[in-house]
């Protein structure tokens, strides 16, 4: 991770890309946040493999598919250079590593730590398997363009031993974590760490662990050979995870060797933290191991301010880098005279601490970063030499990217087809899913919008006529570079399809290419967009987006209003149950959430401080407002047979209108209470209520069904078509919108469109939506609102009542561009970070 943070700190002009295996699942997000700084999200590609099997070896035909796959995944990027962090992995876990298995142009770098099991077989590989696997790494290994080795031991080693040329290695050397350094502890806190570990008196420490190579028995005896007097001052502390076994093995070693009971203190888990307290806190730091790649424990507890002696064997000495620190681990007596020294000689053990800080200083990942770089840009400059040589030439357009795509795809197909070994169907179809997950070139972007309600009931009114309206005018005039495409969710399985049959009743932009409603094909860069509200079932298909924002697929979806769990009570309850799992989910799963008003967002924003929200990066917060162009949205046609009657006793005095379904939330029974008590004062004037009957209020609607002034003054439109509704508009003098909560307030802007005032509940929605184009009231009560219809029929008559001509509002066409502002320019309204990402 250090490495690669600091390759892409120190990146300057080049490219670069992290590449993910999609059997780490639980490890993709973690990475990206790690990379939040430093990389965009879209530079962190992840590949698909099929699923494999642990202790495989190598006669396994799915783990040989897998490399040549994850190969080909790569090839796809058309990448200068391929950088390998850890070849030996794959064993024990769903590591894929290969070099050149398939592209033996591809050039290719791996970082070395150590050879190690290679040097000692009789030890490390002892498992016939596993044997088998590593030597198969090494000669991979051998394959390398680049080695970069963590230290010059090291590179000499691969050198000497596996015969690579040299001018392949290059010596990046390492670092450590900036947390390595001195730091202050209080009394308390030293007290405190002793009492943890059982310390009881200033330490000599050690850390490693407990294997024959790391050389602790060797330290346990040399630490014998100290005075009796020089050892009742100081305890060795060894830092060595030891099992119940090797702890007892080591306390008895310790007891031969006449050490006292608490003489050795072994710590089995310590954290980073402690470790970091704990190498500032000890008197002298030993490290006796007998083989290292690079010995980075000592340069932590130098980077610490540890006086730091150690062994003169492999790379160690390029570490401490100061002859008079080291010693022949092999040579007990040495070691105790040594560290004899560093205890009983303050000037040599002040010297050691002042050589510590100023050696550790002279390693930094940047440095380490640059060297790897370095290395890069030397193997490429070599390979465009051999490759002018030759007098090839490197793709240019798009047409020969795509022919090359195509010969990497049947060099696969090919390769795969040759493999001589065991197979079964389920191999073949998950390799095949594997190929066409990874497949880039060539591929057009995608914009899913999910029709999943829509294309099965189309309601004509509310989230279907927005998402119906949206769904054309991103058809009509799609993002650039984007194809765009209705998607539903199939609920017998909770994963998407394309809804190419719902497509084609639509009849605008291009035609599918499948007849049937086939499953998505993903890539990184698609955008999901969930427009309509499937609030039931998108928290069982919460994998689904898990899996595909994985995939480097962005995740937003459109936020209505967050009354349901505001106010449960407003709603059936099937709404209040399933709303609150919705949202939870989608602020889990979503890249961004979009409100239909600014008001929503603020909402969203409250609730995510106080709602429980899982998740890692910081959630995008947007929103745009609906259009308000009826013709764009398909309107409904009809005129009931007494329309004419109607719209004359509504012009017949002022009417006053009220759009929307009559439900709990929208105010029907304060407003009928209103007008009641207007009507008992002699106030001539019209109610006039459109909207069908909703939930929740069966005895008020037959109150309205059987009301003394039914189609007299009250007047209940159930049922009417946007041609009609059109009409009862012109006909009524002023729109009242008395609705306790909104996610936007449409029929606000439909009153201005004709010209009608408005008078309405101060919302901050209807605020936002009318501004100083609206009449407010407050209150709940009937007396208010009669109150406020009386001083708004005065102020109209006075022409003093606030006019809604000049209030704004946009068309469909401009709302879907606002959408697409929101999802392509980066037009959000803010952003919220989880609690963790705030320390």
């Amino acid at each position: 991770m250090a490495l690669a943070r600091a390759i892409v700190r120190n990146s300057g002009e080049h490219e670069v890309w992290i590449v993910l295996n999609d059997l780490f699942p639980e490890t993709v997000e973690v990475i990206r946040h790690a990379f939040v700084d430093l990389l965009p999200a879209e530079r962190i590609a992840v590949f698909s493999l099929p699923p494999l099997t642990l202790y495989r070896g190598v006669d396994d035909w799915r783990t040989s598919a897998a490399e040549m796959i994850r190969e080909h995944a790569i090839a796809e990027l058309e990448p200068d250079v391929v950088h390998i962090s850890s070849l030996f992995e794959g064993y024990v876990d769903n590591s894929v590593t290969s070099i050149k298995r398939l592209y033996p142009e591809m050039l290719t770098a791996v970082t070395l730590y150590d050879l190690i099991p290679y040097l000692n077989p009789d030890k490390y590989l002892v498992d016939a398997g596993f044997k088998q696997h590593y030597m198969g790494k090494i000669e991979a290994l051998k394959r390398a363009d680049i080695l970069l080795g963590i230290s010059a031991y090291c590179g000499e080693e691969a050198a000497t031993e596996l015969g690579i040329p040299r001018q392949r290695i290059t010596n990046i050397s390492t670092a450590v974590s900036d947390a390595f350094k001195p730091i202050d502890l209080s009394a308390s806190q030293r007290d405190a760490l002793f009492g943890k570990f059982g310390i009881t008196r200033p330490f000599v420490m050690t850390t490693g662990i407990v294997e024959p190579r790391k050389n602790l028995e060797g330290l346990i005896v040399a630490y014998s050979k100290l005075p009796a007097e020089l050892r009742k001052q100081y305890q060795l502390f060894m830092v060595c995870q030891a099992t119940e076994s090797n702890s007892a093995k080591l306390y008895q070693l310790a007891k031969s060797n006449g050490l006292l009971e608490n003489e050795l203190v072994l710590a089995a888990y310590v954290s980073d933290k402690d470790l970091v307290a704990l190498y500032n806190l000890c008197h002298l730091f030993v490290f006796p191991s007998l083989h290292e790649g690079f010995g980075l424990p000592a340069l932590e507890a130098m980077a610490c301010g540890s006086a730091v002696i150690g062994s003169c064997t492999t790379s160690i000495p390029e570490v401490i880098c100061r002859d008079d620190a080291l010693f022949d681990p092999l040579d007990l007596n040495q070691m105790a005279a040594m560290m004899e020294r560093a205890l009983g000689d303050h000037t040599y053990w002040q010297s050691l601490r002042e050589n510590a800080i100023e050696r550790a200083g002279k390693f930094s990942w940047d440095a380490t970063g640059q060297r790897a770089l370095k290395a890069f840009e030397e193997a490429h400059a070599l390979r465009r030499a051999e490759v002018a040589a030759r007098h090839e030439t490197e793709p240019g357009s798009s047409s020969e990217s795509q022919a090359l795509a195509s010969q990497r795809y049947r060099r696969l197909v090919d390769a795969l087809s040759k493999i001589d070994l065991p197979t079964t169907d389920g191999d073949f179809l998950s390799s095949a899913d594997s190929i066409a997950a990874n497949q880039r070139v060539g591929r057009a972007r995608q914009l899913f919008v999910d029709v999943s309600v829509l294309c099965h009931v189309d309601a004509k009114s509310g989230i279907q006529r927005v998402t119906r309206s949206i769904l054309l005018q991103l058809l009509k005039s799609p993002p650039p570079g984007l194809q765009v495409r209705p998607v539903r969710l199939d609920r017998s399985v909770m994963a998407y399809r394309y809804a190419n049959e719902f497509w084609r009743t639509i009849g605008v932009g291009e035609k599918p290419v499948d007849d049937a409603d086939e499953w998505l094909d993903t890539q990184q860069g698609d955008i999901y967009l969930g427009l309509d509200l499937v609030a039931d079932c998108v928290p069982p298909a919460e994998q689904w987006f898990v899996r595909q924002r994985r995939r480097g697929v962005k995740i937003y979806f459109v936020v209505y209003d967050l009354l349901p769990v505001m106010h449960p009570d407003w709603f059936p309850e099937v709404i209040a149950l399933c709303f609150p799992p919705w949202l939870k989910t989608i602020s889990h799963v979503s890249d961004g959430l979009i409100g239909i008003s600014r008001a929503v967002a603020d909402d969203l924003r409250v609730w995510l401080d106080t709602g429980p929200v899982d998740r890692l990066h910081d959630l995008k917060l947007g929103y745009f407002h609906l259009g308000a162009d009826i013709e764009s949205s398909q309107p409904s046609k009809g005129l009931p047979p007494d329309a004419t009657g109607t719209l004359h006793a509504l012009r017949s005095r002022p009417t006053v209108l009220m759009v929307g379904t009559v439900e709990p939330r929208k105010g029907h029974i304060q407003v009928v209470a209103a007008f009641e008590k207007l009507w008992a004062e002699n106030v001539d004037v019209n109610l006039a209520i459109v909207g069908k009957a909703g939930w929740g209020l069966a005895e008020f609607a037959q109150k309205l069904e059987q009301h003394p002034e039914r189609n007299r003054r009250l007047f209940w439109l159930q049922g009417a078509s946007d041609e009609f509704l059109e009409q009862v508009y012109e006909a009524s003098a002023v729109l009242l919108t008395a609705s306790n909560g909104e996610g936007f307030g449409l029929p606000l802007i439909e009153a201005a469109q004709k010209g009608l005032p408005i008078i309405t509940r101060d919302l901050p929605v209807f605020r936002e939506v009318a501004g100083e184009h609206a009449f407010y009231f407050n209150g709940d009560s009937s007396g208010a609102l009669a109150d406020a219809v009386n001083a708004w029929l005065l102020a109209n008559h006075e022409g003093n009542a606030p006019v809604s001509t000049g209030m704004p509002w946009l068309t469909w066409a401009q709302s879907a561009d606002q959408i697409k502002n929101v999802l392509l320019r980066e037009e959000w309204y803010g952003t919220w970070l989880p609690v963790e990402a705030h320390h």
